[in-house]
Formats: structure tokens, C-alpha cells, sequence
């Protein structure tokens, strides 16, 4: 009986690849805003649970220092590679669902131009993320999903001296098999 409560007849596993925007909400390093991309794998361990992993970017901020005697950009970018669990509440028979997910994260903030004197260097750290989203089938299998999503990044770099926060809002694409 016990085996009958835990079976799945959906797909288990989900590839969401993800395109919108990366606002910085912090005060620490780097330009306000830029685009994001990422790419995310799931998989589901029962119904209302998955486990997930993946990799986003902000690329191109825009980071420009500039004073009496020199005019810097940065040509700066951002990559995370968020891990963790998502909680799933499915809706509307299966059809659409919303989900909260948390877990670590790894940061890596690259400067392909760094300015030492100002802080502005290539830095690395641990840190987590919290993250939300709706999404809705497009097809009667269940395959194709449309749906968006945010995210909160929060890391501590550069040996704990600086404090990245972003916030990411995209639009999603996922796969399910």
C-alpha cells in the first residue's frame, strides 16, 4: 500500500532554461542591472518535492569607474550556481503548479578589467537563495511548461568582505521527461 502512495505517473525530471533581468540589490561591487540567463535541472523525489541544481548569469553589468585621470569599464559578470530543494503545490488537476525553492550557493563574480585601488576584483564565495514562480502546461502530457519566476542571491565573498544581493526575475521554459 505504502507503494501506491508514492508513485508517479508524471514526468520526474525538468530542464528550465530562463531569460530576464538581474537587479542588484545590495551595495557592494558591480553594475545595478543586466541581463540574466539560466539554465536549471529538477528532479522530482515525490509529487510535492524535487531536488535542484543550475547555473545563472548576469553578463555585461556595465561597471564603469571613472575619475580625474582615467575612465574604467570593468566589462564585469556574475555567475551563480544555485542548489537546494522546491517545495511544488500542483493546481487546476496537475496543469499549472506554484513553488518556493531554498538552498546554497556558489557566486562567482568575474572582472575582466579589475581596478584594484577601488575593490573592484575577481571574487568568489558560498552563500544561498530563495526563490519563487508559477508555471502552467502547454500541452495535454505535460511537457511543455510556460512560467516565471524570481530569485534572491545572497553571498558573502572576497573572504567575507563584501556582501553581494540580487534579485532575478525571468520568464521560463521547461521541459519535462
Amino acid at each position: 500500500m505504502a507503494i501506491c502512495t508514492f508513485a508517479q505517473s508524471d514526468p520526474r525530471n525538468d530542464l528550465t532554461f530562463s531569460g530576464g533581468w538581474a537587479n542588484n540589490a545590495g551595495n557592494t561591487c558591480c553594475g545595478d542591472s543586466s541581463g540574466d540567463l539560466r539554465f536549471t535541472y529538477a528532479y522530482r523525489l515525490i509529487p510535492h518535492l524535487a531536488v535542484e541544481a543550475g547555473i545563472d548569469s548576469a553578463v555585461s553589468l556595465g561597471t564603469e569607474i571613472r575619475g580625474a585621470n582615467y575612465d574604467v569599464n570593468v566589462n564585469d559578470r556574475m555567475f551563480w550556481v544555485p542548489f537546494g530543494v522546491r517545495g511544488i503545490l500542483p493546481l487546476k488537476n496537475g496543469r499549472a503548479e506554484v513553488f518556493l525553492s531554498a538552498g546554497g550557493l556558489y557566486e562567482k563574480y568575474s572582472a575582466g578589467n579589475p581596478f584594484d585601488s577601488v575593490g573592484v576584483v575577481s571574487r568568489n564565495g558560498w552563500g544561498g537563495y530563495v526563490s519563487g514562480g508559477a508555471a502552467a502546461a502547454l500541452d495535454r502530457g505535460r511537457h511543455f511548461w510556460l512560467g516565471g519566476s524570481s530569485r534572491f542571491y545572497f553571498a558573502n565573498t572576497n573572504r567575507g568582505y563584501s556582501h553581494d544581493r540580487w534579485v532575478t526575475a525571468t520568464l521560463d521554459f521547461s521541459l519535462r521527461f
